[in-house]
């Protein structure tokens, strides 16, 4: 189907969906690519997120979505569409502007009580923290994208928020302008066993920038060879900022573990077929578990002895030189080095 600001679906995703059985549990996912804003500048870097994105999630059923102005009622819409299905994994996605917004808007409202106006405590239903920016300058909070997106009833959500997360910004540009002391909208628990089974993963770290043309969607892309190496979940942060490591840039992940409840879960997909045989990280296949391994006290004392034992050897042949330095000095005589020794030590 085609839809205004959507794209179709792949034939191929069409076929399969109509070919399979109700009770298989599929893969969706929700991307929304805002390049441009009325009030804040252009991200023209951003329609190369959502082509990188939807290469990753090619098994997946995706909606796209462009310059969205209320975000909000777009995830709402999307559960619409969604809500009964028999969905595994869940993934949202967004590239454009953000911000922690710490600036409370109170409207005028007419219909106040005289006690009420003259108060100055306020209700506001302004969204506060981590927001994500609609393409008109509304506020849509993550904390409360958590709440819909587990509407679905899916396994697993994976979220990728590919914008700022700072504090400062111009209220002319992003959110509302006037600030106000407010009693500030409770945010509702999300309960343990929920949290379990949720992943983010922040393209940039609390009260950052993030650059445009250095996008964490771009490092993902480029780490998981376009979606061909699946990576274990628990390891993906840690292989952008590798990745990233000569740069300014680092993403953070919000993650519960317990036990081995994402030990498993690799991403984009647990296909194995994609994942290229030999792929190594520090000496171990990348889609294999690291082995746990128990070191006792026997261990650990070798351990110890050992280092001593080099420690030792090192300092007697240090004194070994310097008593013959002493000795050739008292002789007057210099001792030459014909670079020919090939058992130097390197110095530690």
């Amino acid at each position: 189907f085609n839809m205004e600001g959507k794209t179709a679906i792949q034939e191929s995703d069409v076929d399969d969906m109509e070919t399979s059985n109700s009770s298989t549990k599929k893969n969706v996912a929700l991307i929304i690519l805002n390049s441009k804003y009325a009030k804040s500048p252009a991200l023209p870097c951003v329609p190369d997120d959502g082509r990188m994105m939807k290469e990753m999630l090619r098994e997946y059923e995706h909606v796209e979505l462009s310059n969205v102005k209320d975000i909000l009622q777009e995830v709402k819409n999307f559960n619409q569409e969604h809500i009964g299905s028999n969905i595994d994994r869940l993934h949202f996605h967004f590239s454009g502007h953000g911000v922690h917004n710490a600036r409370i808007f109170v409207r005028e409202d007419e219909d106040l009580k005289d006690s009420e106006v003259k108060s100055k405590t306020k209700i506001t239903d302004t969204p506060i923290g981590e927001c994500m920016v609609g393409s008109s300058g509304d506020l849509f909070a993550i904390h409360d994208l958590k709440h819909l997106l587990l509407e679905l009833g899916s396994d697993t959500i994976t979220v990728t928020l590919d914008c700022c997360r700072s504090q400062v910004r111009s209220s002319r540009t992003r959110g509302p302008s006037e600030e106000e002391v407010v009693k500030l909208r409770n945010r509702e628990k999300i309960s343990q066993e929920n949290q379990e089974r949720m992943f983010v993963l922040y393209g940039s770290l609390d009260g950052h920038l993030i650059m445009d043309d250095q996008s964490v969607t771009k490092e993902l892309h480029q780490v998981t060879n376009g979606g061909q190496t699946n990576i274990p979940i628990l390891y993906l942060a840690r292989t952008v900022n590798n990745s990233w490591k000569r740069t300014g840039q680092r993403c953070k992940v919000d993650i519960v573990e317990v036990g081995d409840n994402w030990e498993n879960f690799y991403w984009p997909s647990n296909s194995e077929s994609q994942i290229p045989a030999g792929t190594e990280e520090h000496g171990r296949k990348i889609h294999e578990p690291m082995e746990e391994k128990k070191m006792t006290l026997a261990d650990v004392t070798k351990i110890v002895s050992d280092l001593l034992q080099d420690k030792f050897m090192l300092v007697s042949e240090l004194q070994e030189k310097v008593h013959t330095l002493e000795e050739n000095n008292m002789k007057g005589e210099i001792p030459v080095d014909d670079g020919q020794n090939p058992k130097k030590r390197k110095s530690q």
